[in-house]
């Protein structure tokens, strides 16, 4: 499997700077940065914009109040901004999304958005307590 275009721009310029970085579709780079694993999804026909994501950054449990899950995810999102949080199957994953002028922009952005993904599952804990199965932040 080859990356697109764009995303072999993130994949070679995130290597150089000693990123740990595994292609895992042809538009989607899993980033293991300090135990947590990210995915950088870049589509081919739309080369400013991309998606980092944290999946399964909070596990629900089968009696989790879905209430209680959807108030504390807007919550955050209120708060961050920037941050959007999904609540799908038994996790609530996090991401953000960002326009730029190419991957060189998005790389030097890419510390940033690491920390607001970091900073979002931080806020999800303060307010929905550590969960059954819980990724460090």
């Amino acid at each position: 499997m080859q990356p697109n275009a764009q995303l072999a721009h993130y994949l070679h310029d995130l290597q150089s700077q000693s990123h740990d970085c595994e292609l895992i579709d042809s538009h989607a780079l899993r980033i293991t940065h300090e135990g947590l694993e990210f995915v950088l999804v870049v589509a081919e026909d739309e080369p400013a914009f991309f998606q980092l994501m944290l999946p399964g950054a909070w596990q629900a449990g089968a009696g989790s109040d879905r209430t209680a899950l959807l108030e504390a995810t807007n919550d955050v999102m209120n708060t961050l901004k920037a941050a959007k949080l999904v609540i799908h199957g038994e996790g609530i994953h996090v991401s953000v999304e960002q326009f730029v002028e190419g991957p060189e922009q998005g790389v030097a952005l890419l510390p940033g958005m690491l920390e607001l993904l970091r900073s979002a599952v931080a806020e999800l804990h303060e307010r929905l307590g550590m969960g059954e199965a819980p990724r460090v932040h």
